[in-house]
């Protein structure tokens, strides 16, 4: 069997309605499916700007914003945590992340999302092409379906 680990880009473009992500998602269903706290906070940041409108600046300490949305806020973690298994980031993981960072150019959330990979022995999910050559040159299975925008 084997196992995943899903990057931000899917969970939210799946979120979002994308097809592709709802098919990448639906493709590994059946399998172990992970995420880190990387792509934990990745989803929640960028889920939160999303739901309320607002810019992340404005968000920051406003409760009554979040309370504003706190049932969506709620469903997205139950989601998440009815979903994936959140492994945590060890030392050697920001280690290699950090030469994945010299090495490919990655940005830090990246470099450390590919880390987790490497060090668990996952495959990656992702619609991020960030990964695509930095993956296959350390032996990790990317399974990308790369979307058209950025991020």
């Amino acid at each position: 069997m084997r196992r995943y680990l899903v990057d931000s880009s899917v969970i939210l473009e799946a979120l979002r309605g994308n097809s592709r992500a709802k098919e990448l998602l639906k493709s590994v269903e059946n399998d172990p499916k992970f995420i880190n706290p990387v792509i934990f906070s990745e989803v929640l940041f960028v889920f939160l700007k999303q739901v309320t409108g607002k810019s992340y600046l404005t968000l920051r300490n406003n409760t009554e914003e979040i309370k504003a949305h706190e049932d969506k806020i709620e469903k997205l973690y139950l989601f998440l945590r009815d979903n994936f298994v959140e492994l945590p980031v060890t030392e050697e993981i920001t280690d290699m992340a950090f030469g994945f960072l010299k090495k490919y150019g990655l940005l830090p959330n990246d470099a450390i999302i590919l880390a987790t990979a490497k060090f668990y022995e996952l495959s990656l999910v992702s619609m991020d092409s960030d990964f695509e050559g930095a993956s296959t040159a350390e032996g990790i299975e990317c399974v990308c379906n790369v979307r058209q925008q950025g991020r």
